[in-house]
């Protein structure tokens, strides 16, 4: 039983990589897990060239890991959210696994699971990969989200920005309560005379949000990855 998991997170020991391990460490199954910002792999270029073949043509690290795809009884796929969406590596691969779907649909029958972190739209990013994952004919076992931490935490003038993560996804601009200060309420304080890209001003109380500090979203990658051990085992 091979289980491969993917991060489109180029973070380094990102809180979607810790997740996405700790589904493989569930499984006990023989596990190989590969961040795509650490390797080249690139956008599908239309060029059609896979339709008989099953095979892309470009030149890029996609030829190796396409082959470790296709190995795999379980494909992990996880990603950071990034303007609403998932990250352009994550995109990137899922793009190319499009290869595998002409005329033979090589992925049909794998089981999946899908990972998504992110500070509002998180929930969009793992529906849009179950999405492209049963495309390609997988059987999704499990698909969870997380909090993830808010690059403004860490980047410097996050307090006092105008143009921060929660005054972007505040109710003032989207007219939608998404609920980033209730979420972050222990890592955040946003205060009175914060106004959405107008005035910035708000309190950050801790700089990084780790999923491993938090049991029970530990606890749903346990549980997913025994899902995928159990689906597995059932299909032998």
């Amino acid at each position: 039983m091979k289980v491969l998991g993917i991060s489109g997170s180029p973070t380094r020991n990102s809180n979607t990589d810790a997740l996405i391990e700790a589904i493989l460490a569930a499984t006990g199954a023989e596990t190989d897990f590969i961040k795509l910002s650490e390797i080249n792999v690139g956008p599908c270029i239309a060029c059609m060239k896979c339709v008989y073949t099953n095979e892309c043509v470009l030149n890029d690290h996609f030829r190796w890991l396409s082959g470790k795809v296709t190995e795999a009884d379980a494909i992990v796929i996880g990603s950071p959210t990034y303007y609403g969406a998932a990250s352009a590596f994550t995109k990137a691969f899922i793009e190319r696994l499009y290869s595998k779907r002409h005329v033979k649909l090589l992925t049909a029958r794998k089981i999946a699971a899908t990972v998504a972190v992110g500070v509002a739209a998180e929930k969009m990013v793992v529906q849009w990969l179950e999405n492209a994952l049963r495309a390609g004919g997988m059987e999704i076992v499990g698909s969870m989200t997380a909090k993830g931490t808010p690059c403004c935490f860490v980047c410097g003038p996050g307090g006092s920005c105008n143009y921060t993560v929660w005054n972007a996804y505040s109710k003032e601009l989207t007219g939608m309560d998404l609920g980033v200060e209730k979420a972050y309420k222990d890592y955040l304080e946003i205060l009175p005379d914060n106004k959405p890209y107008a005035h910035g001003s708000a309190r950050i109380l801790k700089n990084y949000r780790s999923v491993k500090d938090e049991p029970v979203v530990m606890a749903e990658a346990q549980r997913i990855g025994k899902l995928i051990r159990d689906r597995i085992e059932n299909l032998k």
